[in-house]
């Protein structure tokens, strides 16, 4: 199929007049979870990774894809004629350096990329006179013949009682930044951001509960929200106020630039697609080229968000303890495997008061599976879970209160030798950062590779970082926050979310991960310092740790965080889960 499907592009690109093409996994927002609309890459190449680019020229292909998803994408790719390659931008063009010569074109989709995305390419290939070009229709688009209809739900208003803030005095604390920077509007570039601002959620997106939207904020606290005509109903129109105008077209709100007479628009150009500045461009307006204010004001959650998200992962924490309870006699049945897994947990889960559906698509990995960073379980690849060996588990669950993010990794029997070690150092590291105390300012990339240091000591390391920013009924992966070896210059902030999860994987053995969510918190006993405040409760495997290997306040770490989990978890869980708890949370 993929042969078949390269061919028609390649002549679909001569219609075109280009001579290559580049294909992201995006849609029009940046998201990282697309509509099946959008799924151009898997389309094209069956690699389902939530990060990847395919080059297509006249003779070669090339998929690049980072570490997490090095071994998905050679089972997906299997034996198609298309090169697998390291995700970097000095790949990328080396390869379209090798494909293309002086004189030729490289054709990309506007609406798919960002002019920062693009910048060292377009640099570079200019340097050997090749032209970078944007095309009207997207050649995939073009031959996709049963491309599924974009998606256009409803949106539906978020209450007061999970937002803790009205949609007005969010507009007017971020207008207040563009009142500072002298611009007379902003360019609200995705759902995320709109949902935020308007206290408004959807369902357009796979895991991430938004309505497909864009929009503009003026200085003085009103908006254009844009959304599909089928989302806007007579909820949403009475949940929103006079200060909002709602329009059904991108032409529309792109008029309503020009009637608002904006002479300065902010935009961020790192999350706003090509076509959207050429349209802004195309209105003679000066663009304020900085970061969307947005990102960094839903980071931080207030006070009802916060409590809210400790009551989501009480729930979602009884459910998975429902679930880990459960493992031993399923896996004895005999009749147990990855995809039985996952529709085992996710029975727990719907079973639990909000629950709205996965955060992301479960990563259920058995033996060599579970070495796969970001492995998606499938018929084909599901293996028998059996009592032996090592089985990680990363999951999560959207409710109204919260969003949850929980890797496990437990044993199942016997395992092999290395295991116990290597999973011992990872939870060094995973306990580092859960008592961490750092003075404000510091950013995540300063604090990673303590994380790391107990695998580096034996010379081990793992390709992802260490935590990720977490919204509240919003994406599983939020920015700006992280912790990891890139360097962002964004400090950890009060109220911000973030995962712990370190790991270690043996490729064709086994994985380790253990990942909790925690918030930042001011330091109670040391100003200026900010600590951090554990979200997840669920026991981690003793049978997996060499207390040797454990400092006297790792141990007693571990026994405080088991003894909450076993008080809070119990009276929310069956006599028999509440009777296996109490074993999993002993102390060491």
């Amino acid at each position: 199929m993929s042969r078949e499907r390269l061919q028609a592009l390649r002549e679909e690109l001569q219609r075109q007049d280009v001579d290559a093409f580049l294909v992201p996994r995006a849609d029009e927002y940046q998201n990282e979870s697309v509509p099946a609309a959008d799924e151009r890459l898997p389309w094209l190449t069956g690699f389902t990774g939530s990060a990847g680019m395919a080059a297509v020229g006249s003779r070669e292909a090339a998929l690049f894809v980072d570490g997490r998803y090095t071994l998905q994408a050679q089972q997906q790719l299997g034996d198609q004629p298309i090169e697998l390659m390291s995700l970097s931008y000095t790949a990328i063009i080396e390869w379209l350096c090798s494909q293309l010569d002086a004189g030729q074109c490289l054709g990309y989709d506007p609406r798919l990329h960002t002019e920062p995305g693009l910048a060292l390419i377009k640099k570079r290939l200019a340097e050997r006179d090749i032209q970078l070009q944007p095309l009207e229709q997207s050649p995939i688009d073009a031959i996709w013949d049963d491309r599924p209809a974009p998606p256009c739900g409803p949106a539906r208003p978020h209450p007061f009682t999970f937002t803790g803030e009205h949609s007005k005095e969010k507009r007017q604390r971020v207008a207040r930044c563009l009142t500072e920077k002298r611009a007379d509007a902003l360019w609200l570039p995705n759902p995320e951001s709109c949902a935020w601002l308007f206290n408004i959620r959807g369902g357009d997106i796979p895991h991430l509960p938004v309505a497909l939207a864009n929009g503009i904020l003026y200085r003085d606290g009103s908006a254009t929200l844009y959304l599909g005509e089928g989302a806007v109903g007579e909820a949403l129109i009475e949940h929103l106020d006079k200060d909002v105008s709602l329009v059904v077209s991108k032409v529309e709100l792109f008029e309503k630039i020009k009637r608002h007479h904006v002479n300065k628009i902010w935009v961020d150009p790192l999350i706003s697609n090509c076509w959207t500045l050429q349209q802004l461009r195309a209105l003679d307006i000066e663009l304020l080229l900085e970061g969307d204010p947005v990102t960094e004001a839903k980071a931080c959650k207030n006070a009802v968000e916060l409590a809210g998200s400790q009551a989501a992962h009480e729930r979602d924490g009884a459910a998975v303890c429902e679930f880990l309870s459960e493992i031993p006699d399923q896996v004895a049945t005999g009749n147990f495997d990855e995809l039985s897994a996952v529709k085992l947990l996710r029975s727990k889960r719907e079973a639990r008061e909000g629950f709205q559906g996965n955060s992301f698509e479960t990563i259920s990995g058995y033996g060599p599976n579970g070495a796969i960073v970001h492995y998606r379980v499938s018929p084909e690849s599901s293996l028998p879970i059996k009592s032996e060996g090592l089985y990680l588990c990363d999951s999560g669950g959207q409710y109204p209160d919260g969003t949850t993010d929980i890797t496990r990794t437990v044993a199942l029997g016997e395992f092999p030798h290395s295991a116990k070690e290597n999973f011992t150092r990872v939870l060094k590291g995973h306990i580092a950062i859960a008592t961490l105390r750092f003075p404000r300012g510091t950013c995540g990339e300063q604090i990673d590779a303590i994380a790391r240091r107990a695998l580096w000591d034996v010379g081990l390391d793992y390709a992802h970082g260490t935590g990720h920013g977490v919204g509240s009924f919003l994406s599983v992966h939020e920015g700006p926050q992280r912790i990891g070896k890139v360097t962002t210059g964004v400090s950890l902030q009060p109220g911000m979310i973030v995962s712990n999860e370190p790991g270690f994987y043996l490729t064709g053995q086994y994985g380790i991960r253990i990942e909790n969510l925690v918030f930042v918190k001011k330091s109670e006993n040391y100003p200026g310092f900010l600590e951090f405040k554990e979200l997840t409760l669920a026991p981690i495997d003793r049978n997996l740790i060499d207390v040797e290997l454990l400092t006297k306040a790792e141990r007693e770490w571990l026994n405080r965080y088991h003894q909450r989990v076993r008080n809070v978890i119990t009276p929310l869980v069956s006599e028999k889960t509440a009777e296996w708890l109490k074993l999993a949370t002993e102390a060491l």
